[in-house]
């Protein structure tokens, strides 16, 4: 689909610019006039060799010349090229006035054989002036479709780079989500074994997610918000009575798609670093869709021991997520955190693009 839509936008300016010098004499000359049609198959005889002109220089001579660095050569080609085919356009106009009169001739009965005679034609140097013009606009055509052939590369080369940069921020979330997640059931072992055996089939259901669903560019909405459901299940079932849990996940959802793993690294850090089971802690999670957006809040409470923490400058979830984002979505998404001796706050606005 992209190589077909290429090539009409590269042939729609000639396309364009042959048909409009084509049909511009039906315009200027009159077509009941004998002095008007003589003009007439005079200028689209013109016109052939100039569109031989163009393409030669613009399809051979440009490409292999002046593309190549070499000008001087580029230069003497074209300007004996011009000489050569304005030499052959008047001798095959010689040819054809020839052809003519001998028709005329015979005709009229008489067999007066035609002279051939070969001569400078009167517009001989204003045809070579004209050639020039045409020629220098084809080597001027044929640069700019470089320079726009080259521009279209970067860009693939820019979207590849990219792409591998976001698959390879999105491998370091899989092993930093199931690092984080082992250490919890780890813990849980030591309180309640069964629990901790209910939380492994949980995990595994997630670790599916993560490598069938995250390994695509784009996700179902419902399914990235039913992922941080689940892992936000597994990680309260190691919550004492002194942590208080607020979750508010809209489940009234748009029919829309999103970046998979864009929340979990919050809502991961939030677990890891907000609380404690020796003072009274909290985290609260929402997570909603609203017109043409994203709203995700996560704010969690900073225990005593834990204020020095390298989440308060970000873990390497954060900083992935950071640079996901720029280069996802670059100024249109919205990404605050803020934090107090208290709290510490993540506010990120996300655009949504509904699916019709």
């Amino acid at each position: 689909m992209n190589i077909s839509k290429n090539r009409i936008e590269k042939c729609l300016p000639h396309i364009a610019g042959l048909l409009l010098f084509s049909i511009l004499p039906l315009f200027v000359f009159d077509g009941n006039n004998d002095r008007d049609i003589f003009w007439m198959y005079s200028y689209y005889y013109q016109l052939l060799f100039m569109i031989v002109a163009f393409y030669v220089n613009y399809l051979i001579i440009v490409p292999r010349f002046f593309f190549e660095k070499r000008k001087i050569y580029f230069f003497g080609v074209i300007l004996l090229f011009a000489v050569l085919l304005l030499i052959a356009s008047q001798y095959l106009y010689e040819l054809l006035q020839i052809d003519s009169l001998k028709h005329v001739n015979m005709i009229g009965g008489k067999i007066m054989p035609p002279k051939r005679t070969f001569g400078l034609h009167p517009k001989l140097v204003d045809n070579f002036y004209l050639m020039l013009v045409v020629l220098g606009f084809s080597t001027g055509m044929a640069n700019i479709q470089r320079l726009k052939n080259n521009e279209n590369e970067q860009k693939e080369i820019e979207k590849a780079r990219l792409n591998t940069e976001l698959a390879f921020l999105k491998n370091q979330i899989s092993p930093h989500f199931f690092f984080n997640s082992l250490n919890n059931i780890y813990a849980l072992i030591a309180i309640d074994g069964d629990k901790a055996q209910k939380a492994v089939e949980k995990l595994s259901g997630l670790m599916r997610y993560l490598i069938y669903e995250s390994d695509i560019k784009t996700v179902e909405l419902k399914k990235e918000f039913e992922f941080m459901q689940n892992y936000i299940d597994l990680m309260q079932q190691r919550l004492s009575s002194k942590i208080e849990l607020n979750v508010n996940i809209d489940n009234k959802l748009p029919i829309a798609k999103i970046p998979p793993l864009l929340f979990i690294p919050f809502i991961e850090n939030a677990f890891k670093h907000g609380i404690s089971y020796r003072e009274n802690s909290f985290i609260s999670i929402s997570l909603k869709a609203e017109k043409n957006e994203i709203i995700f809040e996560c704010t969690n409470s900073i225990p005593q021991n834990k204020k020095e923490s390298a989440h308060i400058k970000g873990g390497i979830g954060i900083v992935n997520i950071e640079k996901r984002l720029e280069l996802i979505y670059g100024n249109l998404a919205k990404l605050k955190i803020d934090k107090d001796t208290s709290q510490y706050m993540v506010h990120l606005t996300i655009p949504l693009e509904l699916e019709v």
